[in-house]
């Protein structure tokens, strides 16, 4: 790979930027990975003929993830610009990272094979839920 015998960038330059990206995103990410578990258990809302009625604090932070609204009805621009530069930096970390692997890790056909199956099972889990749900 060419861009890896002569970089733009020194490696040592491409970790520390992979290293202050993540750092300075993970409490937001993990904030997103969190409410995101709550909405796939749909904790937060109540559905019809269940006693469950999710606790406002729920209800406040499925806000904030799903339309980046701090109160209701209250699109907040600085939060909606946060989780774009958020999705922005995450996948700048994650070709990053996937580059220092390839450089720096024990074994080249374990990337390619953890790549490979990040990619095929993600899309067969789709095509198997799909070919069940037709008629």
């Amino acid at each position: 790979m060419v861009y890896l015998q002569y970089p733009l960038l020194k490696m040592s330059s491409l970790r520390q930027i992979h290293l202050y990206l993540g750092c300075f995103f993970a409490p937001l990410l993990a904030f997103f990975a969190f409410t995101g578990i709550m909405q796939t258990l749909t904790l937060h809302e109540a559905h019809k003929g269940e006693p469950y009625q999710p606790p406002a604090w729920i209800k406040s932070l499925a806000l904030v993830h799903k339309d980046q609204h701090l109160a209701k009805n209250d699109p907040d621009t600085a939060m909606k610009v946060l989780t774009i530069a958020m999705g922005s930096a995450l996948f700048v970390t994650m070709i990053l990272g996937v580059v220092l692997a390839f450089k720096h890790g024990r074994s080249r056909l374990a990337v390619v094979g953890c790549l490979v199956l990040g990619v095929v099972l993600p899309l067969a889990v789709i095509l198997v839920s799909h070919a069940q749900a037709a008629p």
